[in-house]
């Protein structure tokens, strides 16, 4: 990727921050979780990573959203309706540039959740349900385009049965969704890149079938994480209001402002 820094530049009012675990707001996806009936407080993670890290061989606890974003926005628009940016800017290379931007100063912070730096770099099949079929998906060309990502990028995951597209559609993870092409993952560090996050069970069906292959960490890391203000939860609202009040930077993320809080580390 070429500038990526003046790239994002104009665009940086589409971007939302992303909160930091914390009671209400859930430690993988970073959304707002359901009430605990036994407590009256927040469960430490939503129903719905719950429901998509059940019945798993393994799943990450590790989802790092670069954005929050929310239906009827221009960067819900860019990233599920394959829109253009403004100008004549391409939707790839706005992806690429958000991407690469983030990865440049925060990899610290994403090798650490996977306890060293990345060993493969791989993206998540798009399921025929979810989403149009494409003759090339655009997250790879994505990745291709960011440099540090690109020498470590690997066509590793591919889509399993078409009839276990419903599935994923109706927000279930499934164990066999995915195939795992060749070998030597055994030990492997990998960094799943994805446009969009919106129940997990893409990203955690993904995860498992590497961990299951023998990865032994694989961290989420997402463009834009969709969060619904309208949810009958308390804490959804008030997450994306929060995420409004606060100026967006590439400087910050959800882990290193977690790592700051808790006094786990310091910012990247």
């Amino acid at each position: 990727m070429g500038d990526a820094e003046a790239f994002t530049r104009e665009f940086l009012p589409l971007y939302h921050p992303v909160p930091p675990a914390r009671p209400g707001v859930c430690r993988i996806c970073h959304s707002g979780p359901n009430d605990s009936e036994a407590t009256g407080g927040p469960w430490a993670t939503c129903a719905s990573c719950k429901r998509t890290t059940e019945n798993l061989y393994g799943h990450t606890e590790h989802v790092v959203p670069i954005s929050l974003t929310a239906k009827d926005t221009q960067l819900y628009d860019i990233v599920v309706r394959k829109r253009d940016p403004a100008g004549r800017r391409k939707r790839s290379d706005f992806l690429a540039a958000t991407v690469a931007c983030f990865y440049r100063r925060h990899a610290a912070c994403l090798q650490g959740l996977a306890g060293g730096p990345f060993t493969l770099v791989a993206t998540i099949p798009s399921t025929r349900t979810e989403r149009p079929i494409e003759a090339f998906h655009t997250m790879p060309q994505v990745v291709g385009k960011v440099g540090a990502l690109a020498r470590l990028h690997r066509p590793l995951l591919l889509e399993a049965d078409d009839r276990l597209a419903t599935v994923l559609a109706g927000r279930r993870s499934h164990r066999a969704a995915f195939r795992v092409r060749g070998d030597g993952l055994a030990g492997a560090r990998v960094l799943l890149v994805d446009d969009l996050f919106v129940s997990g069970a893409h990203a955690q069906s993904a995860a498992s079938r590497l961990i299951e292959n023998g990865a032994a960490a694989v961290v989420v890391l997402v463009v834009a994480r969709l969060i619904n203000p309208a949810s009958r939860d308390p804490y959804s609202a008030r997450i994306w209001r929060e995420s409004h009040d606060r100026p967006f930077s590439f400087d910050r993320c959800c882990v290193s402002d977690h790592q700051a809080a808790t006094g786990a580390g310091r910012a990247s």
